[in-house]
């Protein structure tokens, strides 16, 4: 009991110091964007790519007589440009920022508030249930915005890169929040079928 204890304890600390942490980021953040277009015409843009052509190929030579044909494939490189800055940039990284931010922010509040529920004993409560969905729906929000993030970068590789056509964008979703949210979403139908429970002991008592 006293492990568990501790183990609430330590995260609910550890859930405050992201909480006030990712305030500072954020200011920090916003403040550089703001600088950057304010002080500039153009902003910087990159993107790791990866060319469609025949890689250059570097021969490693092997240690031991087990491994052998050990390669290096150069295929894959970052892809910087300086672009003058726009309504529509400026309009673009404002939202991305600003709903990562919002995102991040309300799954931090959210799982304070059911951790200091946990650890006042009183985990069945409607309130927990709600924190719990609103969890759940942000984390699977950050994959439909990781994914539009993705199209709009290759909007506009597309329309400022020549031959961008022989270069595809490298891919970096794993669908992480999409598995998180529903195993959190599984989480809050157990709770609430642990209140519905308490609920009916306690009309029947």
């Amino acid at each position: 009991m006293k492990t568990i204890s501790w183990l609430l304890k330590t995260i609910r600390i550890l859930l405050t110091v992201v909480w006030y942490i990712n305030i500072v980021l954020i200011v920090i953040a916003f403040s550089m964007l703001t600088f950057k277009f304010i002080t500039s015409d153009s902003v910087e843009f990159s993107n790791p790519v990866k060319y469609s052509q025949k890689p250059n190929v570097v021969k490693l030579e092997s240690l031991t007589p087990n491994a052998y044909n050990i390669v290096i494939q150069r295929d894959q490189g970052t892809l910087k440009m300086d672009l003058r800055k726009s309504p529509g940039y400026i309009a673009a990284a404002y939202f991305f920022l600003i709903s990562l931010e919002v995102l991040a922010m309300t799954i931090i509040y959210q799982l304070r508030k059911f951790f200091d529920s946990i650890q006042e004993r009183a985990p069945f409560k409607y309130d927990n249930i709600r924190r719990l969905h609103i969890t759940a729906l942000c984390f699977v929000l950050l994959t439909p915005l990781h994914i539009l993030l993705g199209i709009s970068t290759a909007i506009t590789l597309k329309e400022h890169v020549k031959d961008f056509n022989l270069m595809n964008l490298v891919w970096t979703e794993s669908f992480t929040g999409l598995i998180l949210g529903a195993v959190i979403y599984i989480m809050a139908d157990i709770f609430k079928y642990g209140f519905e429970l308490q609920k009916e002991n306690g009309e029947f008592v």
